[in-house]
């Protein structure tokens, strides 16, 4: 039976002598490796998979809380021992908050090092393999990159699973950010067109005006500034799938032209009379109840009828609050290594209020705490600090203190949150209503409540 691999340690001192000394205490129990200096450590840490560093203070050239910074910036996952004769209170201090697993001063026993070494490794050991089990876990509840292990979403996918190798129009139906893009792009991948094109187009992005040319193209000519025939979404998406996102927004006029493709697969592009065959299958998507706007006539009941064949309902997130630790674990690797930063969990404190939270924005507004998150914590995990103040509650608002100051805070909150979808839109009302996850009549009334109805907005 082959023995067990040791695990790697990584030694670091210009001084041979104790170098040697720390290479025989631990070789009993670990493969030790020695450098005399920072500069040809670096290398090494970024080719071998080492489980500790121990590392000298004070070096000639770069030093050990450079190193210590160094490594971190390249293996942040491996524990380092700082090691120094010249102990003294600020240095332990600065070593600690550099990142240094533990501090040890010299001389120190054999066995001192045996026991923080072996403390160290066992940490790093405990870290790799909760890695390894969240990663399973994600991977475990993750379908078609849907993430969730709620009842909600498993009936989601099954269905999902049973349609989309069919042609018949998907409606999926949701809040602003649910995530009704990708469940779209999971239907594509899972039809027999997931080899052809998937295109998108969000109808709140097109002006009313040249919407019919967006979707089904116009010939040279076909009205002024038509220089050159275009193609159009459709013909893009010729042999694959087309999402049209936010298609209570389609103009009346448009309603029955796009029925036709869904009925007879043809249309006609702006300035033609030849009809063209479409070879496309359309995935829609609302965040407005289209039946209400069928009953007040703002959108045609037979067209609702066609779309609605088989309709998939995305739960909001605030529905399927057992899903928030496997998203959030999701959204953690997904950003950590664009951030630059380590793949840090939120501590019990941040996830409390992860899982508490009411989010209007949905898995947009979670994915953005988590960017926050990322970037702004400093530790060894994200905390409450580190997430957006809207997941915290003042404190007059806990104890009922005084009411005025907790509407004060939350109206001034209120308002960045309003410019803030706003900016990130570029001043388009519709675009940012979208964004904030609010329904667009409540939206444009906090708007007018806070005096912004007119500040930068474009219709």
């Amino acid at each position: 039976m082959a023995s067990a691999k040791k695990p790697s340690l990584m030694v670091i001192d210009d001084l041979d002598s104790a170098r040697q000394m720390m290479k025989r205490t631990l070789a009993r129990s670990y493969d030790v490796y020695d450098f005399g200096s920072v500069a040809e450590a670096v290398p090494a840490v970024e080719r071998a998979d080492f489980d500790c560093i121990v590392t000298d203070l004070r070096m000639p050239g770069i030093d050990g809380i450079e190193g210590l910074r160094r490594f971190q910036a390249k293996v942040p996952e491996i524990p380092v021992i700082l090691v120094t004769a010249f102990a003294t209170v600020e240095t332990a201090v600065e070593a600690m908050k550099a990142g240094a697993f533990d501090y040890l001063k010299k001389p120190f026993e054999p066995e001192e090092l045996e026991l923080v070494v072996a403390r160290a490794v066992e940490h790093a050991r405990v870290k790799k393999e909760n890695a390894r089990l969240r990663s399973a876990l994600a991977g475990q509840f993750s379908v078609h990159g849907i993430v969730g292990k709620s009842q909600a979403m498993k009936d989601l996918v099954s269905m999902l699973e049973r349609i989309a190798p069919s042609d018949v129009p998907i409606l999926i139906e949701g809040e602003s950010g649910t995530g009704k893009d990708l469940l779209a792009r999971a239907a594509h991948a899972l039809s027999s067109r997931a080899q052809g094109p998937y295109v998108a187009l969000n109808m709140s992005a097109i002006p009313e005006n040249l919407a019919e040319s967006e979707l089904f193209g116009h010939e040279k000519g076909a009205f002024t500034g038509a220089d050159q025939p275009r193609a159009g979404f459709f013909a893009e998406a010729e042999g694959g799938t087309l999402f049209l996102d936010e298609i209570g927004l389609l103009p009346p006029a448009l309603q029955p032209k796009l029925l036709r493709v869904l009925q007879d697969g043809e249309f006609i592009p702006v300035g033609s009379r030849k009809p063209r065959k479409a070879n496309v299958r359309v995935v829609a998507a609302t965040n407005e109840d289209l039946q209400r706007r069928v009953k007040e006539g703002k959108f045609r009941e037979d067209l609702w009828f066609r779309l609605r064949v088989v309709p998939l309902r995305l739960p909001p997130l605030r529905e399927r609050r057992e899903d928030i630790p496997l998203l959030v674990e999701h959204l953690v690797q997904k950003h950590a290594l664009r951030l630059s930063r380590p793949p840090l969990q939120p501590d019990a404190e941040a996830m409390r209020a992860l899982l508490d939270h009411a989010w209007p924005g949905n898995i947009r507004e979670l994915e953005h705490a988590i960017e926050r998150g990322l970037l702004l914590a400093r530790g060894e995990a994200i905390t409450l600090a580190d997430l957006p103040p809207e997941l915290t509650p003042p404190a007059d608002a806990a104890g009922g203190a005084d009411e005025g100051r907790y509407r004060r805070a939350r109206d001034a909150w209120e308002r960045r949150f309003l410019e803030d979808v706003l900016r990130e839109a570029g001043g388009q009302v519709a675009r940012a209503a979208e964004l904030s996850g609010l329904h667009r009549s409540t939206f444009y009334e906090k708007l007018a409540r806070h005096g912004l109805a007119d500040k930068d907005a474009k219709p």
